[in-house]
Formats: structure tokens, C-alpha cells, sequence
């Protein structure tokens, strides 16, 4: 795992941004970002230095002043979403996953590009599955798609860019929802 100090290598180009316009002004502005409030981070593509990326993702979200929803959000998404990149786009050959996510007042934006094969999720996840189909799969685009207020793909050369946000919540303020924020 490796965390990106300048722009994220490997996978960039017009498409790419875009993609990254399609969030407005304020995520085009992504470099006048507070540092503390900006992450950068690299991995290979297998499951097991995903779950490093997650972990250090989460570790970061938490010292973030974000309600517990948000952060169980991100690490939802992001984990449905780099599994998907492992098991569909890299089929266990080589790949990389870069991750840069903003804390903004209002939400927080992520940009996940993978070097997998290509992948469109315009289609995916539109409508619920069948729970009576008793699949094992299935429900992870539902998921993303339920969970992100924005969401984008393009295909960039060799590279996906998936570009979403996900809007701070409130938070219920409940005692169970502060436990489980600590």
C-alpha cells in the first residue's frame, strides 16, 4: 500500500476529469482542499492489501469529525467497490486501485481508479434484486447506488474512474450511534 503525497499516478487524462467535473466547482477545486482533510492512497489489486487500504481509509474518516453513518457509508461503498475491482476487474492478475477522497462541509467525495479491465456501471444496480432468488451476489451496485449522491464512471485509456460523494448525515445523536463512532 502507498499513499500518494502529489496527483494520483497512473491513471488521469481528460476523460478522467471529466468525470471529476461532473461534481462541480467546489470538487474541481480539490487541490485548495484543507491537507488534513484530503487522502491519497495506493494499493495493489488483491484482497488482501484491500483490506490494509480500507483499514487505513477508515482510520482516517474516524479522526474526521464525520457522523458514524457517513464513515459506515464510505467504508461500505468503498469496500463493495475495490472487492468488485479484485474479483472482476484484475480476476486475480496484477492491477492497481488508487483512492482519493476530500472531506467537504457537506460530503465527502471519493475518486477510485483501478487499472482493470473495463467496466460500465451505468446499467448496474438500478433496481433492487429479487431477495426470494436467494443469490449470493447481486446486491453490490444496489448498494453503491442507494448509498452515494453522486455517482460517475469513465474510462480513461487503460484506467476506470468511478467518482461519487456521499453527503455527511446529521446522525441520529443516539448513544448507540456515539459508542459506535469511539
Amino acid at each position: 500500500m502507498t499513499q500518494v503525497a502529489s496527483a494520483i499516478s497512473g491513471c488521469g487524462g481528460l476523460r478522467a476529469k471529466a468525470a471529476e467535473r461532473s461534481f462541480g466547482k467546489e470538487h474541481a477545486q480539490a487541490g485548495q482542499t484543507d491537507p488534513s482533510r484530503t487522502l491519497r492512497i495506493a494499493c495493489r489489486a488483491n484482497l488482501t492489501e484491500v483490506r490494509g487500504m480500507l483499514q487505513h481509509i477508515h482510520d482516517f474518516l474516524t479522526v474526521q469529525d464525520l457522523p458514524c453513518e457517513t464513515v459506515d457509508d464510505l467504508d461500505l461503498v468503498l469496500s463493495e467497490a475495490m472487492s468488485n475491482i479484485v474479483r472482476h476487474g484484475t480476476m486475480g492478475g496484477d492491477g492497481r486501485i488508487d483512492c482519493h477522497l476530500v472531506i467537504r462541509d457537506a460530503s465527502v467525495e471519493c475518486r477510485l481508479s483501478d487499472t482493470g479491465v473495463a467496466f460500465d456501471p451505468s446499467r448496474a444496480g438500478l433496481t433492487a434484486p429479487n431477495p426470494m432468488a436467494f443469490s449470493e451476489g447481486g446486491y453490490g451496485w444496489f448498494l453503491i447506488r442507494s448509498l452515494t449522491h453522486h455517482i460517475t464512471y469513465a474510462r480513461d485509456g487503460a484506467c476506470n474512474v468511478l467518482c461519487f460523494s456521499i453527503l455527511r448525515c446529521a446522525g441520529c445523536g443516539s448513544e448507540w450511534c456515539r459508542a459506535a463512532c469511539q
